[in-house]
């Protein structure tokens, strides 16, 4: 497996073990480093990079503020860890089948978006549904709470109504709404004969400058909407680098790409999968933790 890009770490959710530890203490750490010289600057005479001076003895004022102070940054370095880690559970299934669309809505969801296309290469128009859980498609989630639960369900036709082939609950991830970007604020969903794309975009308002753009390619193969395709697309919004990443699972290639927004050079190098196992929609972990190699 790839080492997960420093960009996504932030977006880690559940893991296992020692890896989702080593994860979670990354992320503080590094977020520690960057906003403790905030912290500091009071004791290092206004210079950040300076050494610390100690705090002389009796001044328990400026050591409770300082207690005080780091205490918010070290809030702000967790927020979005704690966020991630309310991952949504006991999704409902929603029915194999059903004569109309309306059936495969659960109670206390809305339909988000709505698509058409010939999936089954029939003739036969199917429909891929983005259900959200509460409130009306229309709306955003709370000020400051979390992005809602949402599935992908893809329908094909049948003559008696619609057949499900498959369903996907963890691929849009949670976000906390108050320090990340919900993931289809910039997303899209475009369908085509045979098959789906869906683009998600994953930033975070504290503790990175790197923010990501992922795109999930998905063609009706075998009875499952198998993923085919998968696009990263990776930005440092300080320094405008860029890091970006191409699979296509078909082929069984991959293309790296390193570059800056600001130039047309760029450096690319091409390899071929060594593992290329066959991944349907249902089978996919939040796109967050989602290890493509």
């Amino acid at each position: 497996m790839m080492r997960l890009s420093p960009s996504l770490a932030h977006f880690v959710g559940r893991q296992s073990g020692g890896r989702r530890r080593r994860l979670l203490f990354g992320h503080v750490q590094a977020c520690a480093g960057r906003l403790g010289a905030a912290a500091l600057s009071p004791l290092s005479g206004g210079n950040p990079s300076g050494p610390a001076k100690p705090v002389p003895r009796g001044s328990a004022n400026r050591a409770r503020g300082f207690a005080a102070q780091w205490a918010v940054l070290m809030s702000a370095c967790l927020a979005p860890l704690a966020a991630l880690a309310q991952a949504p559970s006991d999704l409902p299934t929603l029915p194999a089948s059903a004569s109309s669309i309306a059936e495969f809505v659960p109670s206390g969801w809305s339909i988000e978006q709505q698509h058409s296309a010939d999936f089954g290469r029939n003739g036969r128009r199917g429909v891929l549904l983005l259900l959200r859980m509460g409130g009306d498609a229309g709306s955003a989630g709370g000020n400051g709470g979390m992005s809602p639960a949402r599935i992908l369900a893809p329908l094909v036709r049948t003559r008696a109504g619609y057949t499900r082939v498959g369903q996907n609950g963890r691929l849009i991830p949670r976000v906390d709404l108050a320090s990340q970007e919900d993931p289809m604020a910039n997303g899209e969903i475009a369908v085509r004969t045979g098959g789906f794309d869906l683009r998600l975009g994953l930033m975070s308002g504290v503790g990175s400058y790197l923010t990501a753009s992922l795109k999930f390619r998905f063609r009706l193969e075998g009875g499952c909407f198998r993923l085919i395709g998968f696009d990263r697309l990776e930005t440092h919004r300080a320094t405008l680098a860029t890091q970006d990443l191409s699979i296509n699972f078909l082929r069984g290639t991959l293309v790296r790409t390193s570059g800056n927004a600001q130039s047309d050079a760029s450096q690319q190098t091409r390899e071929r999968l060594k593992s290329n196992p066959r991944r349907c929609l249902e089978d996919l972990p939040s796109a967050a933790e989602f290890q493509p190699l």
